[in-house]
C-alpha cells in the first residue's frame, strides 16, 4: 500500500496530520497483517515437508537423512527363492507384519520356464523374518515352501498387494492385489487398454477373484507396468503411482537397449471402490532434471498420514561400474540378444534410491535432494541392475522405540539374492541442521490445535535448540522468546518445549503463529502439538 499526503489546508493543525498519517500506516500495517497461514492441527509435522520452512538464516539447512544398513532378513536359499527378489507389500496383521515378495525359478510344474509367484515372510518385530511352510503350492513334488497360493492349489502370481484397513471390509477381502490381465500393458495406444483383476485374501496366504474389474486404463506407453497402491486416510480412497513412459522427457542418461525416447515416469489415479478409477494425472518433479524412476514407492507415512513418502528407484541405463570380470564372478543373468540389440546383462545399469515427497491430492513430487538416500554400497552385486528396490506398499514400518525401517532387494539376477533391511532414527528422512557456528530456521504461519509443542531433535553435548513463539508476522510472542525458552540438550524423539518451565501454549489455539528455531550442533526432525494429557 502506498502512503498518500495531503495538502496541509484539509487538516486543522499538524497534530491532526500526524494522526491521520499514524492512522493510515495502522491500515497499512493491519492490511498487511495475517498472511495466509496452513492448517496443522496436531499432526506431526516433518522437516522433510518443504512447505512448512519459511526461511533459513546462519548456518542452518536442510540436511537429508543418514539410512544405515542392517541385517540381511531373507535370503536365497531354497530353489523357489530364485534370483528376483522384489518386495510387494509389507503390512500389519493381528499383531503380526508381513512381506509379500517376488519368487522367481526355472519352472514350478506345468507353469512356463522362469515363472514369477507370490512368497510370504512374518515377524512380530519387524526385525526376525520367517518363511512359514504354508503347504499350498506344490514345487517338484512337495508343498514344504511358503509360496502363496490361488484357491486350487496354483501358485499366485506377482502382482501390487496393499493391505485394506477398513472396518467394513469383508474378513476374506482384508489383503487385495490388482493382477493385470489381458491387453498389452507395454504396448499403450488406443485400445491397448488391461483388465485389472482385483483379488482378496484373508492374510495373504490363499486368494480368491472379487468380483471387481478395475477400469484401470490408460493410452500411454508402458502404463501400468509397475506400481504402488495403498489406502489413504486423509483422502479416503487407495490411492495409486503406476509407471509410464514419458516420450517427451529428456534423460540425462540415454537407454541404449530400449530405443525409445524419453523416462520413465509415474502417474497418479485413486478410487473409492476400486472399481472406478480417477484419470491418470501425470506427476510432475518441479524444476529438477528428468530421470528414469523405475518405481516410486509411494505411501503415506504411518506418523504423519498427511505427508506420503517416496522411495524411488533412480535408474540409470548405461551406466556400468561393474567391470566384465567382476560380472562374470557374480554369475549375473544375461539375456540372448536379436539383430536390434546386443546380448543384455544385467551389469549394464546402475540403480540407487532417491527420496520424494507428495500430499493427498497432489500431483507433484517434491523432490528436497538429488542426491541418493540410499546408495549401493560396497558390495559388488548391488551395482548391478534393478537393485536397491523398496517395497511397492507399506514400505516404512516401527522396528524399535525410536527408530522405523524400510527394506530392499538386494543382488537382483544373482545366486545371492537377498533382502535387507535399513534403519533412521524415527521421522530421520531429512533434518533442519545447524553447525557449531549456529543458525536458525522459521516456519511459515498456521494454527494448530493441541495443547504443547514437542519435538524431535538430536543434539551434541555442546549443541543446543532454542525455540521462540511468534504471531504470524513474526513478532515474538510474550513469555515465549528465545530468552524464556528453557535450553534443549539432549536426543529425544518427543521432547517438550518449555518457557520458564511453562509449556501449555493452549492460549495460542486456532490463531496463526509461527515458530522460530535456533540450533548450534543440532538436528530438528520434526515436531507437532498434541493434545495435554489426560489426568
Amino acid at each position: 500500500m502506498k502512503l498518500c499526503f495531503f495538502p496541509s489546508y484539509f487538516l486543522p493543525g499538524k497534530l491532526a496530520f500526524h494522526a491521520a498519517i499514524l492512522a493510515l500506516l495502522t491500515l497499512t500495517s493491519q492490511a498487511q497483517e495475517a498472511p495466509t497461514s496452513v492448517k496443522l492441527d496436531d499432526n506431526l509435522q516433518l522437516m522433510l515437508d518443504r512447505s512448512i520452512i519459511d526461511t533459513f538464516d546462519g548456518q542452518a539447512g536442510l540436511r537429508l537423512g543418514q539410512p544405515v544398513t542392517r541385517e540381511v532378513i531373507i535370503k536365497s536359499e531354497q530353489p523357489w527363492d530364485g534370483d528376483a527378489f522384489f518386495i510387494s507389500s509389507i503390512y500389519q496383521q493381528d499383531g503380526l507384519y508381513s512381506m509379500l515378495y517376488r519368487g522367481r525359478d526355472a519352472g514350478i510344474g506345468d507353469e512356463r520356464p522362469s515363472a514369477t509367484y507370490l512368497c510370504l515372510a512374518t515377524s512380530e518385530d519387524g526385525l526376525t523374518w520367517d518363511k512359514p511352510n504354508l503347504g499350498l503350492v506344490d514345487f517338484n513334488g512337495s508343498k514344504a515352501n511358503n509360496i502363496v497360493a490361488i484357491e486350487g492349489g496354483k501358485a499366485m502370481p506377482f502382482c501390487f498387494t496393499f493391505y485394506d484397513p477398513r472396518p467394513e471390509t469383508p474378513a476374506n477381502e482384508r489383503v487385495k492385489a490388482i493382477d493385470m490381465r489381458e491387453g498389452e500393458r507395454r504396448a499403450g495406444g488406443e485400445g491397448k487398454g488391461l483388465r485389472a483383476q482385483i483379488m482378496g485374501s484373508a492374510d495373504g496366504k490363499v486368494w480368491h477373484d472379487l468380483p471387481i474389474e478395475a477400469n484401470l486404463k490408460s493410452d500411454w506407453v508402458n502404463a501400468f507396468d509397475g506400481g504402488s497402491v495403498s489406502w489413504s486416510e486423509v483422502e479416503q480412497a487407495f490411492v495409486g503411482y503406476f509407471r509410464w513412459w514419458d516420450t517427451k522427457a529428456e534423460p540425462k542418461y540415454a537407454d541404449w537397449m530400449i530405443v525409445r525416447p524419453g523416462v520413465r515416469t509415474a502417474f497418479r489415479s485413486i478410487s473409492k471402490d476400486l472399481v472406478t478409477w480417477s484419470k491418470p494425472e501425470p506427476m510432475t518433479y518441479g524444476d529438477t532434471p528428468a530421470e528414469h524412476f523405475y518405481e516410486t514407492c509411494t505411501a503415506p507415512y504411518f506418523r504423519a498420514p498427511n505427508l506420503y513418502i517416496v522411495l524411488a528407484n533412480r535408474f540409470n541405463p548405461g551406466r556400468r561400474a561393474l567391470t566384465l570380470e567382476e560380472e562374470r564372478s557374480l554369475e549375473i543373468t544375461r539375456f540372448p540378444g536379436n539383430k536390434d540389440t546386443p546380448t543384455y546383462t544385467f551389469a549394464s545399469d546402475a540403480n540407487d534410491l532417491v527420496l520424494l515427497t507428495t500430499k493427498p491430492g497432489s500431483s507433484a513430487f517434491d523432490r528436497p535432494f538429488m542426491e541418493a538416500f540410499q546408495r549401493p554400497g560396497p558390495e559388488l552385486g548391488n551395482w548391478a541392475s534393478r537393485c536397491n528396490y523398496a517395497s511397492l506398499s507399506g514400505g516404512v514400518i516401527p522396528t524399535g522405540p525410536a527408530e522405523i525401517s524400510f527394506y530392499i532387494s538386494r543382488h537382483h539376477l544373482q545366486k545371492t539374492n537377498y533382502i535387507q533391511r535399513i534403519s533412521l532414527r524415527t521421522d530421520g528422512f531429512a533434518s533442519v541442521n545447524a553447525p557449531y557456528a549456529g543458525g536458525g530456521m522459521v516456519t511459515v504461519p498456521f494454527t494448530y490445535t493441541g495443547d504443547h509443542l514437542v519435538i524431535n531433535y538430536a543434539t551434541s553435548a555442546a549443541g543446543e535448540v532454542k525455540v521462540e513463539l511468534q504471531d504470524a508476522n513474526g513478532n515474538p510472542l510474550p513469555g515465549f522468546t528465545f530468552e524464556d525458552c528453557d535450553v534443549l540438550i539432549g536426543d529425544r524423539i518427543d521432547g517438550p518445549v518449555s518457557w520458564h518451565g511453562q509449556k501449555s501454549l493452549a492460549r495460542y489455539i486456532g490463531k496463526p503463529v509461527r515458530l522460530s528455531f535456533k540450533l548450534m550442533d543440532a538436528d530438528i526432525y520434526s515436531f507437532r502439538f498434541p493434545a495435554a494429557p489426560t489426568l
